[in-house]
């Protein structure tokens, strides 16, 4: 019984990161271009990946290295400078240099970055708003607690594999 309802659990995780790598686009991706209103946006959203958008939304307060933003998302640093090329050529993102560190390179956003990253704050503060409502609508503070204490364990000793 016990590994049936692991089988599942782990069956539905998988679903779960199947559904974020769909090549037709992830259902966040999918959000962003129903709600950009901006024409010019409207086309560059489908091109972007997702770890584009928290590039985007990482910078949004103050600008960063492309070490800072890594750290900051937990991927790595060639899939940071992939994703900020993507951004630069669609004028999302720009580079600059300070006179006294000329080996950093520091990321900002344009106006229509700016833009892009607001919408998508605004799209995760939607998907947090929903779960929240949801799940503790079904779920006790107990049962929530276990699962999370599940969550965090199956992370570690997927780590430790």
């Amino acid at each position: 019984m016990d590994e049936q309802v692991i089988n599942t659990i782990s069956q539905t995780i998988s679903k779960i990161r199947a559904q974020h790598g769909n090549v037709h686009g992830s259902q966040e991706q999918q959000w962003m271009e129903k709600h950009v209103t901006d024409l010019k946006l409207k086309e560059v959203v489908p091109k972007l990946s997702i770890i584009a958008f928290h590039i985007l939304s990482a910078i949004e307060d103050d600008e960063q290295t492309g070490i800072q933003i890594a750290k900051k998302l937990n991927v790595t640093r060639g899939g940071v400078t992939r994703a900020a090329k993507k951004l630069i050529q669609y004028d999302l993102v720009r580079t600059n240099q300070h006179p006294d560190d000329k080996k950093k390179i520091y990321y900002s956003l344009t106006e229509s970055g700016r833009a892009l990253a607001l919408l998508h704050d605004q799209l995760h503060k939607t998907i947090q708003s929903t779960l929240v409502n949801q799940l503790t609508a079904k779920y006790s503070q107990d049962e929530l607690q276990t699962v999370s204490h599940f969550l965090t364990d199956l992370y570690r000793l997927e780590g430790e594999l």
